[in-house]
């Protein structure tokens, strides 16, 4: 009675709701992720589509950190300022058309500065085009699953096409973090400078928590203003996006708010690490009567602190199994709860391999196995 069952590859966007109280925000859609359980614990039209100005460089970064880590591209190379790099409006790092300016150097300008000039230049020498880049960046949001996000460029100007979600924004925050540790270091990078020319970084929480390392800000007209931030404590971390707030410190007090709550209010927890075994499966026809299963990897969930030792495991088994068994095999599935409420699943697998027994193993378990099936009719 071998079954083939897989727990779901995703996580589980569930939670238990904490005993603090939720910070009010003043802004159109906002989020709070965190980041090693992939699950958003608060939110306000968060899967809604708004235009996120700036924000969307981050996708643009995404986009260039790919085509790096691919080799189609390198941080040496030498890119000339178009001149519709140069009249882009907006935010800019002022660079001149004509001029050749290192990859590098218009990368860390778009992170920091948010230059759009240096966006437009990334742009149409990675993709040839603006358009063409835009389409790489649909690619990308495609491929991590962003629902409600679609690129018209790679500035973030306003277009009624371009548009992305709170959570969508939090899920490449996450990404970026996660994929290119090295890059996203210089999110929090505080200046930048070109033609003699310093620019301050437009995230301020950098310098009024310790703990923020990033992301982006962001602010148009239709959009209003914008801003996601990453803050770690003690190993955790998490993301909370603002989107359409009044004014920049409207943006900054509802971001820091979000953080100080989610490290408040809930406690990161990773379980099932596959330290020993969670349970046997009884094997019939096998050189062994029996294998031990493990959790397929470890689960990333989110409690209310405190709450911990609260989170049950339940086992969906089969009731036996068939030799032969392979290593690794999916056996059954461990359903976390806490307040039976289900925060995550994750296949059971088996911990070793067991042959098909000799003829007269096989024949002696045959004759227990119809025994048993006789039995539970």
């Amino acid at each position: 009675m071998n079954v083939a069952v897989k727990a779901q590859s995703e996580p589980a966007q569930t939670y238990v709701s904490a005993d603090v109280p939720l910070p009010k925000i003043d802004a159109k859609a906002w989020a709070l992720y965190e980041f090693n359980s992939g699950v958003l614990v608060a939110g306000q039209n968060e899967e809604k589509q708004f235009p996120p100005a700036s924000i969307t460089k981050l996708m643009t970064n995404y986009v260039t950190f790919e085509a790096l880590k691919k080799g189609d591209i390198s941080l040496q190379d030498s890119v000339s300022i178009s001149e519709k790099a140069w009249r882009t409006e907006g935010s800019r790092m002022f660079a001149k058309v004509g001029t050749q300016i290192e990859l590098k150097h218009l990368l860390k300008s778009t992170i920091i500065q948010s230059g759009n000039d240096a966006a437009v230049a990334l742009a149409g020498y990675i993709g040839g085009s603006e358009l063409q880049f835009a389409q790489m960046m649909n690619s990308s949001a495609k491929s991590l699953k962003l629902q409600n996000s679609n690129f018209i460029n790679a500035t973030g100007l306003p277009h009624p096409q371009h548009h992305m979600s709170a959570h969508d924004i939090a899920i490449l925050s996450s990404a970026i973090i996660r994929e290119y540790p090295k890059f996203y270091a210089w999110y929090s990078e505080k200046e930048y400078e070109h033609n003699n020319i310093v620019q301050y970084n437009r995230n301020k929480l950098l310098w009024k928590d310790s703990s923020v390392d990033g992301l982006k800000t962001g602010h148009t007209e239709a959009a209003g203003y914008c801003l996601v931030g990453s803050a770690e404590r003690n190993g955790q971390r998490w993301i909370a996006v603002v989107l359409g707030s009044k004014d920049e410190r409207s943006r900054e007090n509802a971001v820091q708010s979000l953080l100080d709550f989610g490290f408040a209010a809930y406690q990161p927890v990773q379980t099932l690490d596959q330290q020993g075994g969670l349970a046997t499966a009884q094997v019939y026809l096998g050189e062994v009567d029996e294998v031990l299963l493990q959790a397929e990897h470890a689960v990333n969930i989110v409690v209310p602190h405190g709450r911990e030792s609260d989170v049950v495991v339940d086992m969906q088994l089969s009731p036996y199994y068939l030799a032969p068994i392979e290593i690794g095999q999916a056996m059954g599935i461990a359903t976390l709860t806490l307040d039976n409420k289900q925060l995550a699943d994750v296949s059971l697998v088996s911990m070793s391999s067991i042959k098909r027994g000799g003829l007269w193993k096989r024949f002696t378990d045959s004759v227990s196995l119809k025994w048993r099936e006789f039995r539970e009719k």
